[in-house]
């Protein structure tokens, strides 16, 4: 049996269901819908990762997950905070000086 490639698979809005967008920590809300909402996605694409695997072992899934959740995660934050590292660091819980390595590291600046 081959391993399965962690680039191999792209999590997709199309295999996906909707996520609602209604919950919004940076404005205070903050949603136990929206986060059922976020994991019923993540356990989709996850079982549909499987299923495309037909039985193949998979490798490396934790990094191709975070690697693929990170930089959405980067990019929306980036955005809702106006480009300002400092005030995206801080929603994210991040030291500004982790959170420009990670924005150089996918390549936002």
């Amino acid at each position: 049996m081959t391993m399965a490639h962690p680039n191999a698979y792209p999590f997709t809005s199309a295999t996906t269901p909707a996520v609602s967008s209604a919950a919004n920590p940076a404005n205070g809300n903050t949603s136990n819908t929206s986060n059922t909402d976020l994991q019923a996605c993540v356990r989709a694409s996850l079982q549909a990762y499987f299923d495309d695997l037909g039985g193949e072992p998979p490798a490396n899934m934790y990094d191709m997950v975070l690697r693929l959740v990170e930089r959405p995660l980067l990019e929306e934050v980036m955005a809702q905070a106006d480009h300002n590292q400092s005030r995206a660091a801080q929603w994210l819980g991040l030291n500004r000086n982790t959170l420009r390595k990670k924005l150089l590291e996918h390549e936002l600046i």
